[in-house]
């Protein structure tokens, strides 16, 4: 990853990185995306590396004169980067501090800063083993959505994906009460190479209140690709048609499937 995709500022190299697979139903299908969580001394940042890969693609592809290489590469993209998800968290380790938050709506690149919630968790008698570590389980609930988690003490790092955190050892399982997302660390590395505890830059998206990207979220969910024309001040009876990916047309003024999302509120 070159170091200008990532935001400006005070960044520190990531002294750990927790690789977790997620099966989750963000839309219509169910599929595993995988994520990233690099931790330095002060931060941590959650993100998907094939979201990442894709952006440094669409980036370079910018200054490509001949089109159809650029269709080529964009073609590739899918195949090379599988299951991306642009969200992206930083998260600070100090208690109350803030987190920043990087992710899409339709085409739109949105980011915010939020304090971040101090979590209520009910620790049960259970205990596991996952990744090699024994584990112990606790419950919590964030932003309307309840969680149970599974926790290493003897790794005190007081992470977990997303922006889940504050227990006294790193999360390594984390599923939601409804069965739609379910992480499980797949790989722990230390001093991984070339990593920067950042987001990807910030420069080319728009900051926002928390409450203003879930109104704008929640209005985009299912939109039809016809509105989203018209919002984006296209005309849209000048659109010809658009086609998915395998040549298929796509009906423009059909309401896409909704997403599902980690937070509810």
């Amino acid at each position: 990853m070159m170091l200008s995709a990532l935001a400006a500022g005070a960044q520190e190299n990531a002294q750990y990185r927790i690789a977790y697979d997620c099966d989750a139903q963000y839309g219509p299908q169910r599929q595993v995306y995988r994520w990233h969580l690099d931790i330095g001394v002060e931060n941590a940042v959650f993100y998907n590396p094939s979201n990442r890969g894709r952006e440094q693609v669409m980036n370079e592809v910018t200054g490509i004169n001949d089109v159809s290489a650029v269709m080529e590469r964009i073609k590739s993209i899918k195949t090379q980067f599988p299951n991306s998800n642009p969200l992206e968290v930083l998260v600070s380790a100090a208690l109350g501090s803030k987190y920043t938050y990087r992710n899409k709506v339709g085409g739109d690149k949105l980011w915010y800063e939020e304090e971040r919630p101090v979590l209520s968790w009910e620790m049960t008698d259970r205990d596991s083993t996952v990744c090699g570590y024994a584990c112990l389980q606790a419950k919590t609930r964030l932003y309307g959505r309840d969680w149970t988690v599974w926790f290493a003490p003897e790794i005190p790092l007081s992470y977990g994906p997303y922006i889940l955190g504050g227990l006294p050892g790193l999360i390594l399982d984390a599923e939601d009460a409804d069965g739609l997302f379910h992480f499980t660390a797949v790989g722990l590395e230390q001093n991984p190479a070339d990593a920067q505890v950042a987001l990807m830059s910030t420069k080319d998206a728009v900051k926002c209140t928390r409450s203003k990207y879930l109104t704008l979220r929640e209005k985009a969910n299912g939109q039809s690709l016809n509105e989203r024309f018209r919002e984006m001040g296209i005309d849209d009876k000048r659109v010809v048609k658009v086609v998915s990916a395998d040549g298929k047309d796509i009906d423009m003024d059909a309401e896409r499937p909704k997403n599902n999302y980690l937070d509810l509120e």
